[in-house]
């Protein structure tokens, strides 16, 4: 009983020790107006709280999209558990210019922890749907 409290202790103290990650990223730093991206909100550590940043400019088109990996290794001797938990949204700028993506926040443990807010540059321009039927004849050659 003794030895199981005694793992538990250091194992407790390892996963407490790691730092904080609590990334945002965008899958392109430019897009047209209506361009769909995809924004990710990524983890290393279970959260209590999620609270996403005010997306005025932005339609949201799916998400959150959420996935979650853990696993615990034995290196050396030592337990490494390691965390990654991956928000995805997709998201359409609403208007051209720089916009910014806010800065999305989780607590852990009555801790808050902050993305750094990210600048996207949107272009006027008339997005079309690669996968959406832009004027096919009966062939399916470009009718252009």
């Amino acid at each position: 009983m003794k030895q199981l409290f005694i793992l538990l202790f250091i194992t407790a103290s390892l996963f407490t020790n790691a730092q904080t990650e609590f990334k945002a990223s965008v899958s392109k730093d430019a897009v047209m107006v209506g361009e769909p991206f995809i924004l990710e909100y990524q983890m290393n550590k279970i959260f209590d709280n999620f609270k996403l940043a005010d997306l005025q400019n932005f339609e949201v088109v799916s998400g959150p999209s959420t996935s979650m990996q853990q696993s615990i290794n034995i290196i050396n001797g030592e337990m490494v558990k390691t965390v990654s938990i991956i928000y995805s949204y997709i998201l359409k700028a609403k208007v051209q210019g720089t916009l910014a993506i806010p800065a999305a926040e989780i607590e852990i443990q009555g801790k808050s922890f902050y993305t750094d807010t990210i600048k996207i540059i949107v272009i006027e321009g008339n997005y079309q749907n690669p996968n959406e039927d832009h004027g096919k004849d009966i062939n399916g050659t470009s009718r252009l």
